[in-house]
């Protein structure tokens, strides 16, 4: 990752993680008329036309979250005074966000088929999957950007804390 183009790979990744998920689950979800766990905090957006307005806003989310992670990451770095790239954050943080994704696609196709696709399923299995992408963009912060182990978890941490508080808010 380091060798390649940033923040373009970033930002390809974070394209693919929610426009695929946009035209395959939130579509599938919608097409089969399902409504999201939790009513819309967003009050201008009845529950009802929660998953069809999601199908084109969530890339969008998407970009949006992943430059204010990004944006996160850099400033807490820079606060501390070390050296960091803007570009290389939001290369690591991009890919991160699409690691777990074709594991967790299946699982929620799966569950969508299937007619299992509820709360406390999906809570589990994205849980697990935030986990692993937490794990990745630690990872990434140590090996490219040069943190302790500590500080790339912490970091980690850190932004996709910020991730889940806005999903919950603009997710369902």
């Amino acid at each position: 990752l380091k060798d390649k183009p940033a923040p373009i790979w970033g930002m390809r990744a974070v394209l693919i993680r929610f426009v695929v998920t946009s035209l395959t689950s939130i579509l599938a979800l919608y097409l089969s008329g399902r409504l999201p766990f939790a009513p819309s905090r967003l009050t201008f957006l009845p529950i009802e036309d929660y998953y069809k307005a999601e199908i084109f806003f969530l890339p969008l989310w998407g970009l949006g979250i992943w430059l204010l992670m990004g944006g996160i990451a850099h400033t807490v770095i820079r606060l501390f005074g070390k050296q960091s790239s803007f570009d290389d954050i939001l290369n690591i943080i991009g890919m991160g966000m699409l690691v777990p994704m074709p594991v967790l696609w299946l699982f929620d196709w799966a569950t969508i088929a299937l007619d299992w696709y509820g709360l406390t399923v999906q809570a589990a299995s994205h849980s697990l999957a935030q986990l692993w992408e937490t794990g990745v963009q630690a990872v990434g912060f140590r090996k490219i950007l040069g943190l302790s182990v500590f500080g790339a978890v912490i970091m980690a941490i850190i932004i996709n804390a910020v991730y889940i508080l806005l999903a919950m808010v603009f997710i369902r």
